[in-house]
């Protein structure tokens, strides 16, 4: 397990339950094992709520509107879609390359490019994600002629950087997840360039009282997500990339 894994609460429920499993193993750990497995237990049930999960994520989500009038930005004239994740698997059909993010992501900026036919398309991040979802939207009607692939970020500040050094100065509509907007907006201002933010990809409603209280893998999956973009955004002040 990586350290930026057990830092997460998924990872850190992992941990200790391991921590707690392997007390039981040994006689003269046995009567502590408790303390590390109800530490599991207790995590679980706080990061898997529906509650903190939303308490969590809705800030990150919620902080730019959805951008439903791309018209009103008659200058900006360039696209940025950041990578998710993406597969090659030739036992797979084409639209299952792509994993959930990159299909929202991609859709967006279809659906901006088709109203917004003025525009070109970056497709920024690592590969093989940015030809995957290059190759989707040419499916999707966009032309090759329109379509620019940057393969050769492996994180959202490379991106920034590399697009930094193209496009200095100028709007651009920035379309990534939801939960990442904030982190990305920060990055590419610091770049110079003025994004636009064309969120897409939301994961949970805006308001606490809509959310379930259930525990779930879906709600400890948005906690981790959330606590990885707080982390990565602290981070990212404290180097001097925002």
């Amino acid at each position: 397990m990586a350290l930026h894994e057990i830092v997460l609460p998924s990872g850190a429920v992992a941990l200790l339950f391991l921590l707690g499993a392997l007390a039981l193993v040994f006689a003269r750990t046995r009567t502590r094992a408790w303390l590390p497995l109800a530490g599991a237990g207790l995590l679980y049930l706080v990061f898997s709520n529906g509650l903190t999960a939303t308490l969590l994520m809705s800030p990150l989500e919620y902080a730019y509107p959805a951008l439903r009038e791309p018209e009103k930005h008659p200058d900006a004239r360039i696209i940025v879609v950041l990578t998710g994740y993406a597969a090659e698997d030739a036992d797979m059909p084409f639209s299952s390359l792509l994993n959930s993010s990159s299909a929202f992501r991609v859709m967006e900026a279809a659906n901006l490019y088709a109203r917004r036919p003025d525009s070109r398309i970056i497709v920024s991040g690592a590969q093989p994600a940015a030809a995957i979802m290059a190759e989707q939207l040419r499916r999707f009607g966009v032309p090759s002629a329109k379509l620019t692939v940057d393969g050769e970020s492996p994180d959202t500040s490379d991106s920034a950087e590399r697009i930094g050094t193209q496009i200095s100065d100028q709007p651009v509509f920035l379309v990534t997840s939801a939960g990442h907007m904030k982190r990305a907006v920060g990055v590419f201002r610091a770049q110079g360039v003025e994004p636009i933010p064309a969120p897409t990809d939301y994961q949970l409603p805006r308001r606490v009282r809509a959310a379930s209280w259930t525990p779930s893998a879906l709600h400890l999956r948005v906690s981790d997500y959330a606590i990885h973009e707080y982390l990565a955004m602290a981070w990212y002040e404290l180097s001097g990339k925002t």
